[in-house]
């Protein structure tokens, strides 16, 4: 499951860089380098999934599920916040480390205000998904991956196609990801408080 979620992905990442093609070379550009300024939330994420996936898996193999409760997403919660803060109240000033063109830039403060927005909700779902695995159930984050990244094609369709333009794609990534970061955190301690339930764990 992990590897078709990347596949797929990776799949409708090109159908949306296709799209935004469309507003010329300085969409383009404000895409690539405003996904590399983003990349510090999720990368720091990507790396504590590997440790909640190790850290779950641990101990639900050796049969410790009260050490699972005790694991927490609120350090990423935190880190999603403070990045999200910082693309939402500086993306001007982020921006205009990579690209000073004054045509670009305020293409770029877009991208990154609206991107902004989800990052608390990105730390989530990626932090959750290896939680998952962790239980050996990645199925569950595979779905609703799968799903909503493919909603991010007519949802750019439709909201590209109003007055927010070029806004109306970035704007469909945001909610997209708002939509899993609130879906499988809320799923996975619901499958939680199952399996400490069977354990007779529960207080």
């Amino acid at each position: 499951p992990v590897s078709v979620q990347s596949i797929f992905f990776s799949s409708l990442s090109m159908i949306i860089a296709r799209l935004i093609a469309g507003w010329g070379d300085a969409a383009v550009a404000v895409q690539k380098v405003g996904s590399q300024i983003e990349s510090i939330s999720w990368m720091t994420a990507d790396g504590f999934a590997s440790a909640v996936n190790a850290f779950v898996a641990q101990n639900y193999g050796a049969k410790q599920p009260a050490r699972i409760r005790r694991g927490t997403a609120a350090l990423m919660a935190g880190w999603g916040l403070l990045t999200g803060a910082l693309l939402v109240i500086f993306p001007q000033a982020l921006f205009r480390v990579f690209i000073q063109e004054e045509a670009v830039l305020p293409m770029g403060v877009d991208y990154l205000r609206i991107l902004g927005y989800s990052q608390l909700f990105m730390c989530m779902e990626i932090t959750c998904t290896g939680a998952f695995q962790g239980l050996g159930r990645p199925m569950v984050p595979t779905v609703v991956s799968v799903i909503f990244n493919t909603a991010r094609i007519p949802m750019a369709l439709i909201l590209s196609a109003t007055a927010l333009s070029l806004n109306g794609v970035w704007w469909a990534i945001t909610l997209s990801s708002i939509l899993k970061g609130l879906i499988i955190p809320v799923w996975f301690l619901a499958v939680l408080r199952q399996y400490l339930r069977r354990e007779h764990t529960v207080p």
